[in-house]
């Protein structure tokens, strides 16, 4: 009995081994749809559109001296500091106030309304722009962001004040940066 069960063993190996010259099988390629090429589309036109108007603003403001950020939006400063070279890092907590208006100067959140915050540098559910500008600042400095709305609120808005793709202004000051303690 054991001698016929090695057997069978052996011979469902051989079978289960067995070259059945089956064609390999290719991955599956999936092509973009008609509407999600659309979209993307509609958002670089929305991207170019918005750059050129933030540009020609900026062109015009001959008060002020803009700088790039790296990250998709311009600014200038209010008040420099020029006794500290620490910027916050992930982690660092800032003490800080800002404002929010439109491109055409409609306060949108005013200091009043934000007052002092306490924000923890990539921990807080911020915008991108916002989070970025924290870190673009020292202590006792203050600036002014312009960021299309790509690197704001976006297609969602903030659900409140903040609607639909809006570029936004961020006023900007840095009070107080406490660095985060290593252990």
């Amino acid at each position: 009995m054991l001698k016929i069960l090695i057997n069978i063993s052996f011979i469902l190996l051989f079978l289960s081994c067995k070259n059945n010259n089956q064609a390999v099988r290719t991955p599956v390629q999936h092509q973009k749809s008609h509407v999600d090429m659309e979209s993307v589309r509609h958002n670089r036109e929305l991207n170019r559109r918005e750059e050129a108007y933030i540009s020609k603003m900026i062109d015009r403001d001959t008060a002020h001296h803009y700088l790039d950020s790296g990250h998709g939006f311009q600014y200038y400063y209010l008040k420099k500091n020029n006794n500290t070279h620490y910027t916050a890092h992930a982690g660092d907590k800032v003490l800080l106030t800002y404002e929010i208006s439109d491109l055409s100067g409609n306060i949108i959140y005013s200091f009043k309304e934000t007052g002092e915050k306490t924000y923890h540098v990539d921990h807080e559910n911020y915008f991108r722009g916002f989070r970025e500008a924290v870190k673009l600042l020292k202590e006792g400095e203050s600036a002014v962001f312009i960021f299309p709305s790509s690197a704001a609120y976006g297609y969602h808005g903030d659900e409140k004040k903040i609607g639909t793709n809006v570029p936004l202004v961020l006023k900007l000051k840095i009070l107080k940066i406490e660095k985060q303690k290593t252990e």
